[in-house]
């Protein structure tokens, strides 16, 4: 006797962590948008580091940041 056995397939519903591989198109402006290779999660990325950017604070590239005044003790010997 022949008997049919239907197969189940279940489908894993946690998706495994993808290892992305960022493809980030040409800078253009002060951000600029990410796709996964893998995925296709796409994600903002900046095209400068927001901190150390002088030409922001005041323009001059050219200009020093201002040091705190330091006391000078006369007493020492060296």
């Amino acid at each position: 006797m022949r008997q049919k056995v239907k197969e189940r397939i279940q489908e894993n519903t946690e998706k495994a962590p993808c290892h992305h591989f960022w493809e980030i198109e040409v800078a253009n402006g002060p951000q600029s948008i990410g796709t996964c290779k893998y995925c296709g999660e796409t994600k903002e990325f900046l095209n400068a580091l927001p901190v150390f950017n002088p030409l922001k604070k005041n323009g001059n590239p050219l200009s020093l940041p201002k040091l705190a005044e330091v006391e000078m003790n006369t007493d020492s010997k060296s």
